[in-house]
């Protein structure tokens, strides 16, 4: 399989992502997170005496902790499928095209992934939230957490690959 090619088109990819989120709506009753299965999976595996936070989300960390696992087994078997499956730290990209070691893309994959998701908690929701569902719902906080995200995207990876496309 050539890997340039995507699997699909983008806008097939959306309508499935808009129909999935449709029947999460109707048969869960609530829109795409994730954020909540990870205090609750820590609540489950170290309980807290007098956990007041855990009454709130025991209904939407178990319904989010499936929903991640159920991700992560599609994202398994689709790169089986494909053959793309890897098990690495550092992809084959950032090793030979950015030249840059493990450690790097380490901290990196850290800091990147702190400051999306403290900007989507401080905007009210988790990323997934933010731009899967809130996006969807067109409400205004998570219109306002892509467009930062994006911005922010573009900045970094104009940082990163700036080099690269230098003469």
């Amino acid at each position: 399989m050539n890997n340039d090619k995507p699997i699909m088109g983008w806008a097939l990819a959306g309508v499935l992502f808009a129909i999935i989120n449709l029947v999460t709506f109707l048969v869960a009753h609530r829109p795409i997170g994730a954020s909540t299965a990870f205090p609750y999976i820590g609540n489950v595996i170290f309980p807290a005496i007098e956990n007041e936070y855990w009454e709130e989300i025991k209904t939407s960390g178990y319904w989010e902790a499936w929903f991640l696992l159920g991700g992560f087994v599609g994202a398994l078997i689709t790169s089986k499928l494909t053959k793309t499956f890897r098990l690495t730290l550092t992809p084959v990209y950032w090793k030979e095209k950015l030249n840059m070691s493990t450690k790097s893309r380490v901290l990196f994959a850290f800091l990147g992934g702190f400051l999306l998701i403290f900007g989507a908690r401080m905007a009210g929701g988790c990323t997934s939230g933010h731009m899967f569902s809130g996006g969807m719902q067109l409400a205004v906080s998570s219109l306002w957490f892509a467009i930062f995200a994006f911005i922010g995207g573009l900045v970094v990876a104009n940082i990163l690959y700036r080099r690269r496309y230098r003469g």
